[in-house]
Formats: structure tokens, C-alpha cells, sequence
């Protein structure tokens, strides 16, 4: 079965709303009786992504992915109000560092050293 998919675009600066394209993939083509009033599948997507304001209709009949479309990691659960695991192997021996602005080879300051050691050495980079 076709899917259908919204492919934005970058505004302009006329636009009222952002631009879009419709992406249909996985479309099996139909086969047509000669003669016959229907008009032609990309037409009639054509005709439906102008109705409802899309810049155009992409068909295909493979699958195409569009990674702005791609809502994964919204199935993943969201555990907000897990605490810190003191019991782990690792707990007590991680130190977060921060790099120094003040020092010329970026050196890594302890965050619990950082407030005392960045005031010693903006003076010391004024010194110099």
C-alpha cells in the first residue's frame, strides 16, 4: 500500500506558510483501460498536492525515507525521574571537567575546582 509523506522545505520570504512537498512511496502503478476519462496517477497527485497547497507530488515505487519524518525516538520511554545509581561500579570515580578559558592549552579544571581556579587565572592572563 502507498504511504504518504510531507517533505518540508526551506521558507521563502514571501511564503505565508512553510512550503511542503508530498511524497508518495511504495505506489503500485495502476493499469489503465485505454480511452478511459481517468487521468494518470502522477497527474492525479499532481492535482491533489495543488489543492491542498503542496509545491508538488514526488511518487516512486520504492520506499524512500525522509529523516525529518523519522519518529523512532519518540517510541523509546522516557524515565524522568530516575536517580543516580550510587551502587554502580563507576559511581565516585567520574569527574566532570570543564576546559579553562583563561589557560592557553584549554586546561581541564575539576568542576568542583572551577569556580576558584577561573578567577586565579584571568589574573594571572591579565599579568602576562
Amino acid at each position: 500500500m502507498a504511504r504518504l509523506q510531507i517533505l518540508q522545505l526551506p521558507e521563502g520570504v514571501d511564503d505565508g506558510r512553510p512550503p511542503f512537498v508530498l511524497v508518495v512511496d511504495e505506489y503500485v502503478p495502476q493499469r489503465y483501460i485505454l480511452g478511459s476519462d481517468q487521468p494518470e496517477p502522477v497527474d492525479q497527485f499532481e492535482r491533489n498536492a495543488e489543492k491542498i497547497g503542496a509545491r508538488a507530488a514526488l511518487v516512486f515505487e520504492e520506499t524512500i525515507d525522509i529523516p525529518a519524518n523519522d519518529h523512532t525516538a519518540y517510541l523509546e520511554e522516557v524515565v524522568t525521574d530516575r536517580s543516580p545509581d550510587f551502587a554502580s561500579p563507576i559511581a565516585g570515580r567520574v569527574e566532570v571537567r570543564r576546559p579553562c578559558p583563561y589557560c592557553g592549552d584549554q586546561q581541564m579544571i575539576p568542576r568542583s575546582q572551577f569556580d576558584e581556579h577561573v578567577p586565579a587565572a584571568s589574573r594571572s592572563a591579565s599579568d602576562a
